[in-house]
């Protein structure tokens, strides 16, 4: 079953700060979808992000 992910949830699985989020979702950077005021982001737009963004897709394999 796919799984939903609230702000903070996506943006630490895509390791950026929500505020950067936030903004790449008003700016239509990233996609998802709009429950009444709620947002939510589904695997599938996670994905979708770390495609068409190389500079997440290094950053992931990067350790601390």
């Amino acid at each position: 079953m796919a799984r939903d992910y609230t702000y903070a949830e996506a943006a630490a699985k895509l390791r950026i700060a929500e505020t950067t989020l936030r903004r790449w979702v008003s700016k239509g950077r990233i996609s998802c979808h709009r429950l009444g005021r709620l947002v939510r982001f589904t695997d599938e737009d996670l994905a979708s992000a770390y495609q068409r963004m190389p500079a997440l897709a290094a950053r992931a394999g990067r350790r601390s």
